[in-house]
């Protein structure tokens, strides 16, 4: 994946089946990537006949009972149904946190919700097109009473909701080039981690559905006996799949940059897991959009279905330059593609205050949230942008000319002195707001020429 947005479009409509897995057999499936305001469309496509298509969001169900769909849900549902109908998608994927704040219990409710939330946002604009659903932290309750057996049973009432239990797999064949096809498999991350708010007992209690009495005087163990069940499960079908290309999907990440952060458990049970067998992963919870590259593992947080963004407060819990893309902040405010990331790290602080004797790997701009660790150190979140690998030794003659010379290519990409200078130093918007950044004609070498000058000191 590019490190631009001109380029990270390049190179994902460029090729239909990009080799991208240890596994000789496992294609990684082409992606067309769509940012529109507060939602990241993942496309599954060939762009021959029988083609094959689907659209992927998170965290979109409404605020509340009272409050069953938002402003901004519907905004995104908007483009999210206009995405759909130009890549004729075969189907949709709902990624948990399906009915905020609580989730449902049972009865009127539930029909109540599901139609004002899910049926009058989506369907009623892409008839017959499944939905396919998983489970999210607020659809299990959230810290108060909630029914996930309810969002499962609505599939026999729904023609398309499809949420035939907490794990499953989409299966597609298809012809792109000769037959080919996709597992997805569908996992859920909240029984196989546990969640804080709910507690062992109460995620105990809401399994019960599956068959099986919660152990009296011992809470968590019918949830560690679901959640190791449902390891066996993936690791099952991971091994066992023969499908050209292979995902999975929970609504927990592995990986992110927002208010909530990485998951340990995921972390160290399922990124390996994917890595052995040749698979990838797509999200949502953080209300971000991300594209994670780690080791050779793909993972993307599509988390913007009603709201963007969450501060990027969480960098630092990302491996090392794996973050290629993110949408964070309000209104997007903290975006960055990772060239980005590369002119950043030739700045200092626009006040001149800072340690460079103390790096860091998350800068946020004016006006944002701080993480906790940096709260009152001076010079922080006043545009202050330091070198990952700066200190007072470092800090040499070089790094000011490389400055120089990078806020020079900036300033061609801009077209415009004035405005391009106002971007470079306030850093308040994504680079792509600025009309006229690409470089044009003679101007083309030099400023790749200043780039991979500047990449290589990073």
């Amino acid at each position: 994946m590019a490190m631009g947005l001109y380029e990270l479009f390049a190179s994902i409509t460029g090729s239909a089946h990009a080799e991208f897995t240890p596994c000789p057999a496992r294609r990684f499936l082409s992606r067309r990537i769509f940012f529109l305001g507060t939602v990241w469309l993942l496309g599954v496509s060939s762009p021959v006949a029988g083609e094959l298509s689907f659209v992927a969001i998170g965290d979109w169900g409404g605020e509340s009972s009272e409050e069953p769909s938002t402003a901004k849900q519907v905004a995104t549902a908007e483009g999210f149904v206009a995405i759909a109908k130009a890549l004729k998608a075969d189907f949709a994927l709902m990624m948990g946190d399906n009915l905020y704040q609580h989730g449902v219990q049972s009865g009127a409710e539930v029909f109540h919700r599901f139609q004002e939330t899910f049926e009058a946002v989506y369907p009623r604009h892409l008839p017959g097109m499944p939905f396919y659903a998983l489970a999210g932290n607020h659809d299990y309750g959230e810290g108060e009473a909630a029914n996930i057996s309810a969002q499962v049973a609505y599939t026999q009432m729904s023609e398309n909701w499809r949420f035939p239990s907490l794990w499953y797999k989409i299966h597609r064949a298809f012809q792109a080039g000769g037959e080919r096809s996709l597992d997805l498999l569908i996992i859920d991350t909240v029984s196989l981690c546990g969640m804080e708010s709910i507690g062992e007992e109460g995620m105990d209690v809401q399994l019960e559905f599956l068959g099986k009495a919660a152990y009296e005087g011992e809470p968590g163990r019918l949830r560690s006996e679901v959640a190791e069940a449902q390891w066996r499960w993936l690791e099952t079908e991971l091994s066992t799949s023969t499908a050209d290309y292979l995902w999975v999907s929970g609504h927990f990440p592995i990986w992110s940059l927002g208010i909530d952060g990485s998951t340990p458990c995921l972390i160290e049970r399922l990124a390996p897991l994917l890595r052995r067998y040749g698979a990838h992963y797509i999200s949502g919870h953080d209300h971000n959009l991300e594209h994670i590259h780690h080791e050779g593992l793909d993972a993307f947080v599509v988390g913007a279905g009603k709201e963007c963004c969450y501060p990027a407060v969480n960098l630092d819990m990302v491996p090392p330059d794996s973050a290629r893309f993110y949408v964070a902040g309000a209104n997007g405010s903290e975006s960055r593609t990772k060239l980005l990331r590369i002119l950043e790290s030739y700045l200092w602080c626009r006040d001149g205050s800072g340690d460079p004797a103390r790096p860091r790997r998350h800068r946020p701009v004016q006006g944002t949230a701080i993480a906790p660790q940096d709260a009152g150190h001076e010079g922080y979140g006043k545009n202050c942008f330091l070198s990952p690998r700066a200190s007072s030794r470092e800090f040499t003659v070089r790094r000011p000319v490389l400055a120089v010379l990078a806020l020079f290519a900036t300033a061609i990409f801009a077209g415009s002195w004035r405005g391009k200078m106002q971007f470079a130093w306030s850093l308040q918007r994504p680079l792509w707001a600025e009309q006229h950044w690409l470089p044009r004609g003679r101007h083309l070498p030099l400023v790749l020429g200043l780039l991979v000058v500047a990449s290589s000191e990073f």
